[in-house]
């Protein structure tokens, strides 16, 4: 039973991951992976981290390359058009990208609008009090 203490996972770990979901596919025709079944398995983790390891992290598919201009105006104006899509609506518009490069993309321009708002408002009273 995994216990609930968090831990990263380690490089044979994600072997054991890897290799486990490649042999639950080779055996399954319809590829439907049992989550639960992989998390018996690895012992340590919860058939939740291991769906989420596999997902954002260590399947082939995803493409771990900065985003494109192209891909970040996409996001974008997807946001500026349609705010209320969710990241994995979003990231299905891009192929190879997970909702969570979605989401630590939009996060990111969050971060980077509110601190440059927070300078420019420092700059105004430190010139206001002169």
């Amino acid at each position: 039973m995994p216990s609930n203490v968090k831990t990263s996972f380690q490089i044979a770990k994600d072997e054991l991951l890897r290799c486990l979901v490649n042999q639950f596919r080779t055996l399954h025709i319809n590829h439907q992976i049992s989550w639960v079944i992989i998390a018996k398995e690895m012992q340590t983790r919860t058939s939740k981290q291991c769906r989420e390891r596999w997902l954002n992290h260590l399947d082939d598919s995803i493409d771990k390359s900065p985003l494109t201009e192209n891909e970040e105006k996409c996001i974008r104006q997807t946001r500026q058009h349609q705010p209320n899509l969710t990241y994995v609506q979003i990231a299905k518009m891009l192929p190879g990208r997970t909702p969570l490069i979605v989401k630590n993309f939009i996060y990111r321009e969050r971060f980077k609008t509110k601190s440059s708002t927070l300078r420019i408002q420092r700059k105004m009273s430190i010139n206001f009090i002169r």
